[in-house]
């Protein structure tokens, strides 16, 4: 999170809490510490729209609210997986390019446009329907999966750099007393055992649960956790876990306020991610619930503009979808700012657009095969 203008989830709500004037409205679901609130406002001057923006910290909360109609959201930022059940369940509106004129201006990140492939053809094999998902679609921030590692373990780093996957799952061949955290969502861990198992992470069998099973148990995971993984290995207390590289760099632009360097950090913990990587994008979408149809456009064609996306960045550790806005962010590298320096080098190193490899994003599965898997993993970390 960006020293100059961090925000805070107390911001959010002072966003949410000014707005009893009679300015029009324009009332966005999102995540929790997501956006900058300077991006807000300059919105807000530019258009007149007043922005009233709730949180929610899951995309099943995204959905269920969306679902019951109990606010009319304008805008909503779910990820891949949950934008396709909402297609499929025709809970989203078709976007209207005509009143997005910067799209014509940019140019989506390769993993970007990775990731919406992948959506398309993995719901076409599902369902037989072929959806361009960018009909509906605009991507907020993406970013990929990693092994965020504790490098004080001598010859950790150098592992995981030889072996990848293998040195976080195979405990008995690789650093055996080392303490190993995995996401305690079910699809992410069946996801990247699958991965590590060179199968595909949407696949679904009882064979390919089985395999999972013994995989994820064999790893002997010492905590199932969300933002303490990333904080344990920072703090000494894990060793690796499985988690968002914008995790990591999280902690790393922390670290960086308090005045450490780039190489320190490092030094202290570091982010593996895989040439098979697992990537997630959340996307501004329009539901069926809008009633400011014209100003949630507004605000996406806001949201395409570098300038702002790059200003928008500067507080969330997650990688822009636009090749501009890239471009803007990394031209730093040679800024006299120390941190604007570091972040340009981050981003250079953790989500350069020339990263050979490839991305695959977790997409929906069946409700049946849902289940089977949290079951799965419940009866994994019950023993």
């Amino acid at each position: 999170m960006k020293k100059i203008v961090l925000l805070t989830f107390i911001a959010i709500l002072g966003v949410t809490l000014i707005g009893c004037n009679s300015a029009p409205k324009l009332r966005i679901l999102n995540w929790g510490e997501y956006i900058n609130d300077e991006v807000v406002a300059q919105f807000e001057e530019a258009t007149g729209l007043n922005v009233v923006i709730d949180v929610a910290d899951s995309n099943e909360l995204f959905y269920s609210k969306i679902k019951s109609k109990t606010t009319a959201y304008d805008i909503v930022i779910p990820s891949d997986y949950m934008v396709e059940k909402m297609v499929e369940e025709e809970m989203l509106l078709e976007l209207d390019y005509d009143l997005l004129p910067n799209r014509a201006l940019v140019t989506y990140m390769e993993g970007v446009n990775q990731i919406y492939d992948s959506m398309t053809a993995t719901t076409l094999a599902r369902t037989g329907d072929t959806v361009d998902y960018t009909d509906y679609a605009v991507p907020y921030f993406w970013g990929t999966f990693g092994i965020i590692y504790n490098n004080r373990i001598e010859g950790l780093e150098e592992s995981l750099q030889e072996h990848g996957w293998a040195t976080y799952f195979d405990a008995d061949t690789y650093f055996p007393t080392a303490r190993r955290g995995m996401y305690d969502v079910a699809q992410f861990a069946y996801a990247a055992a699958l991965t590590y198992l060179e199968e595909n992470p949407n696949d679904y069998s009882a064979s390919l649960l089985t395999q999972a099973e013994d995989v994820i148990r064999d790893a002997n995971f010492t905590e199932w956790g969300d933002d303490t993984l990333k904080r344990n290995v920072e703090s000494d207390n894990l060793d690796m876990a499985f988690v968002y590289t914008g995790d990591y760099l999280d902690r790393l632009y922390i670290q960086l306020d308090e005045g450490k360097t780039l190489a320190e950090v490092q030094a202290d913990f570091n982010i593996f991610i895989p040439e098979t990587a697992l990537v997630f994008i959340d996307n501004m979408v329009i539901p069926y619930t809008s009633e400011n149809i014209e100003g949630a456009h507004q605000f996406i064609n806001f949201l395409l503009d570098p300038e702002i996306v790059a200003l928008n960045s500067e507080v969330v550790g997650y990688a822009t979808g636009l090749e501009e806005a890239y471009d803007i962010i990394v031209s730093n590298v040679t800024s006299e700012d120390p941190w604007r320096q570091a972040w340009a080098t981050a981003n250079l190193t953790y989500y350069n657009k020339d990263r050979a490899g490839t991305y695959t994003p977790m997409t929906a599965l069946d409700p049946d095969a849902i289940d089977a898997i949290n079951t799965m993993i419940e009866t994994v970390i019950s023993g």
